[in-house]
């Protein structure tokens, strides 16, 4: 328990939380000296043997001043709570660092985002709202890259396919060329004009090896309404640990013209979007040209 009138230890955390590891260097140099002084020789000598930037240094003890833990004199630094004090703030910020080490999230989130063709009202209504494409990425370029990833098999999830849809398919496939991978696309399959376009290109789709699949399964015609099941959702996946989610079907209109948005993920969070992928594989048929 700390002494009455030393800082909340939340409060240290948060002023040092870009270096917690440096902060509990300090407290507890602090600590050990014995009239709780930093003179500036120390704190070079601490800069030398830890590896710590004087400018860290000077962050770290103007985030330290700001709590209340030290001040600043004349010619050194003082510790304004116990010895005891200053190590037990040393040990929580050993214990944040090491939770920062430990517990780095593995997931990455990529947001993509295609521009609808011009003119458009959305486009000139953007800037006016203060929106930067900074940190966004071209749904196309996305696709290929994420495609390029793939080591083990590459799936292409889309509802809706045309001519042009299929040689973006065709283009993704090529990213992966230098792996041998299993290479999939699953399509709804009951719409005339997709399944020509499947027969129309059946040669290229054989030449990828690619595995073609149409889901839409027709459930109990004695209902008084018979139902389909199938699928409205977008989906491209690299082996188990990246993938896309978002509004593009492998079309023209999607690719060339209206405005897309998805995320591109990897890392764990990946794996209940393999085990959706690898469910509705499992539900699906083979298309038979």
């Amino acid at each position: 328990m700390t002494t009455a009138g030393a800082p909340p230890e939340e409060a240290v955390v948060d002023a040092v939380l870009f270096d917690p590891l440096g902060a509990q260097t300090l407290l507890a140099a602090f600590a050990r000296s014995g009239g709780h002084y930093l003179r500036q020789s120390l704190l070079a000598d601490i800069s030398r043997n830890e590896n710590l930037a004087s400018r860290r240094i000077q962050a770290l003890l103007d985030a330290l001043q700001l709590t209340g833990l030290i001040r600043a004199g004349q010619d050194a630094y003082e510790l304004c709570v116990t010895a005891d004090d200053a190590l037990r703030y040393a040990s929580v910020l050993r214990g944040v660092a090491y939770g920062q080490h430990r517990h780095r999230d593995a997931n990455e989130v990529e947001i993509t985002l295609s521009p609808p063709a011009r003119p458009s009202r959305l486009m000139e209504s953007l800037p006016k709202q203060g929106f930067s494409w900074a940190r966004l990425y071209d749904t196309k370029d996305s696709l290929i890259e994420l495609a390029s990833r793939a080591r083990r098999r590459f799936v292409v999830i889309s509802p809706f396919l045309d001519d042009e849809g299929l040689r973006w398919i065709g283009a993704m496939f090529e990213a992966t060329a230098r792996n041998k991978i299993e290479r999939i696309l699953v399509v709804r399959g009951r719409d005339d004009v997709e399944l020509d376009v499947l027969r129309a290109h059946r040669s290229t789709l054989s030449l990828w090896d690619a595995q073609v699949l149409t889901y839409a399964i027709a459930h109990d015609p004695a209902l008084r309404k018979p139902t389909i099941e199938t699928f409205h959702a977008k989906i491209l996946l690299a082996d188990d640990d990246r993938a896309y989610i978002g509004s593009a079907n492998m079309n023209r209109w999607s690719r060339d013209f209206s405005m897309e948005c998805g995320v591109i993920i990897g890392g764990p969070c990946v794996k209940p979007v393999a085990t959706l992928v690898d469910a509705m594989i499992s539900v699906a048929e083979r298309w038979q040209p």
